[in-house]
C-alpha cells in the first residue's frame, strides 16, 4: 500500500514536491530502493523504539527535574545534564537492538527483489545467505555465512550486557 501509485509514499511526495499525479517508481533505481528500505524500517520500528525512550524518560525520578530548577537549570542545561545523562542505559539498549534488527533483516529486501527492485544497493547479509543457499545452490557456504553472522549477534548481545552492567545503574 505504501508505494502504490496513489499510495501513502506517493501522495505524500507529490503534496511535498507540488507533483500532482506523478507516479514514482520507488523501486526501479539504486538510489528509491535504498529510500524504500529505510523508510519501510523507520516506519516498522519507530513506534518500538519511542515507546523504549518514553519509558526511560518516565524512569527519571521527577524531583531531579524540580531539584535543577530551583537550582536555576534552563530547559537546555536540564536536558543536557539530568535528562541525556540518565538515558544512557536506554540509549545503549536501542542502540544495540537496531544494530541487531539490522543484522536480521531480509523479509523487505527479499519482497523488493521480488518486485523487481536492483539486488546490489540493498544486498544484505541475510538476504546473501539466502541467495547463496537457494539461487547459487551452496549450502556449505551459507552455512558458514549463517555461523558468522551468528558470531556477530553473539558478540553484539555480549557488548550490550557488557555496556548496561557497566554504565547501566543509574544512581539517582
Amino acid at each position: 500500500l505504501i508505494f502504490d501509485p496513489r499510495g501513502l509514499a506517493n501522495t505524500t511526495m507529490n503534496t511535498l514536491l507540488g507533483t500532482v499525479g506523478k507516479d514514482y517508481k520507488w523501486l526501479a533505481t539504486a538510489g528509491m530502493a535504498r529510500l524504500s528500505t529505510i523508510i519501510v524500517y523507520f516506519w516498522k520500528y519507530i513506534g518500538y523504539f519511542t515507546i523504549i525512550f518514553i519509558t526511560g524518560l518516565a524512569s527519571i525520578p521527577q524531583s531531579l527535574h524540580e531539584a535543577a530548577r530551583i537550582d536555576g537549570a534552563n530547559g537546555w542545561k536540564d536536558f543536557w545534564h539530568i535528562t541525556l545523562p540518565l538515558l544512557k542505559p536506554t540509549t545503549v539498549l536501542v542502540s544495540i537492538m537496531s544494530m541487531l534488527q539490522c543484522l536480521k533483516t531480509f523479509s523487505t529486501q527479499y519482497l523488493f527483489t521480488q518486485s523487481g527492485a536492483p539486488t546490489e544497493p540493498i544486498n544484505v547479509i541475510t538476504l546473501n545467505i539466502y541467495n547463496t543457499a537457494i539461487r547459487d545452490h551452496n549450502i556449505g557456504r551459507a552455512s558458514a555465512m549463517s555461523i558468522l553472522l551468528f558470531a556477530m549477534m553473539l558478540f553484539f548481545t555480549w557488548l550490550q550486557f557488557r555496556l548496561s552492567r557497566s554504565g547501566g545503574e543509574v544512581d539517582y
